[in-house]
Parts: C-alpha cells; sequence; structure tokens
C-alpha cells in the first residue's frame, strides 16, 4: 500500500489537529498542505517504524515546529470560541500533547512517539496545560449539593484546592 493510501484517512483528522493548533481553518489547512507538498517532494521523509496516523502526526509537528515564530505569529479567527482562543495561549508544545490527547485520542506512548518525547515528559506536559488551563478559570463560587457527608466532604476539599469558594453544602436542592 502506498503512503498516500495509508495517510488518507487520517488527514480530516490531522486538518482538525492543525486548525485547533493553529487557531484558524485558513493556517492549519495551510500547513496540512504544507505536509502533503513536502511528503509528494520526498516521501523518503515519512517516518519508518510508525503507524501510519501516529507518523503522519510525527511529520506534521516536526514541520510545523520547524517553521520561525509559528508560536507566536498564529492567526486567531475572531469568530471562534473562547475557549479555542484560550487553548492558543497554552505553553506550545504542552498545547500540543494536549491536543494530541483530547481532541486527538492519542495515548501517552503515542503522543511520545509523535513528539520525541519520554512517556514521563508527555505526562508532565499535559500536566503543564491542565495547571495552564485551570489558571485561565476565575474562581467560583461552588454550591456543593451532596447527600453523602464523605463526598461532600471530599469535594469541598477538591473545589477549594482548585482556587474556588464554597458558598456551603446542602443534603438535598
Amino acid at each position: 500500500m502506498s503512503i498516500s493510501q495509508e495517510i488518507a484517512p487520517h488527514l480530516p483528522h490531522l486538518r482538525r489537529f492543525s486548525r485547533a493548533l493553529s487557531g484558524s481553518q485558513d493556517s492549519g489547512d495551510a500547513y496540512v498542505v504544507a505536509v502533503l507538498e513536502a511528503l509528494v517532494a520526498d516521501p523518503s521523509i515519512f517516518p519508518e517504524g510508525l503507524s501510519p496516523r501516529v507518523g503522519l502526526y510525527h511529520l506534521f509537528l516536526k514541520i510545523w515546529n520547524s517553521v520561525d515564530d509559528v508560536h507566536t505569529v498564529l492567526n486567531f479567527d475572531p469568530s471562534e470560541t473562547e475557549a479555542v482562543h484560550s487553548i492558543q495561549t497554552i505553553t506550545p508544545q504542552a498545547r500540543q500533547a494536549f491536543l494530541l490527547l483530547s481532541v486527538e485520542g492519542f495515548n501517552p506512548p503515542e503522543i511520545a512517539k509523535i513528539l520525541d518525547a519520554d512517556v514521563a515528559d508527555v505526562g508532565a506536559l499535559i500536566d503543564q496545560a491542565d495547571r495552564e488551563i485551570a489558571e485561565q478559570i476565575p474562581p467560583a463560587a461552588i454550591m456543593i449539593i451532596e447527600d453523602e457527608p464523605l463526598t461532600a466532604a471530599n469535594l469541598q476539599v477538591l473545589v477549594k484546592s482548585l482556587g474556588h469558594h464554597v458558598t456551603g453544602v446542602a443534603r438535598t436542592h
């Protein structure tokens, strides 16, 4: 089977990933086109020993990360939701790991292969992304409604540890 046949089923997913990573449809699609053009020009750049899906994302991020200032000159689409814009503010490699896990459904060993990293490093990147996302969420006033006292107490500790304020705990609504 040819490389084009192997990667074709994964291209719509790569476009989604690229759009989320770049912050815009046009920019995301342009990066996918650049990867495909590079692959047509030199098929030997496709990584050996990886599944077609993992290899495609690996090649994409190798090209993505090689572009100067790609992390600071992103073309944000003003029509995108605030959540999409918030993802753009995450540190670049942590954002890549977060999107590979949460949007694309790769597991940590696959992400490690895509990023040329150790699985432990991937865990640290995902933790970093989680922290950076949590920092963007303003503290909230939370009312806990839970009829099990031990569960309510655990929820209260968790909510406070995330920087939110517990307004009260009730057994029923």
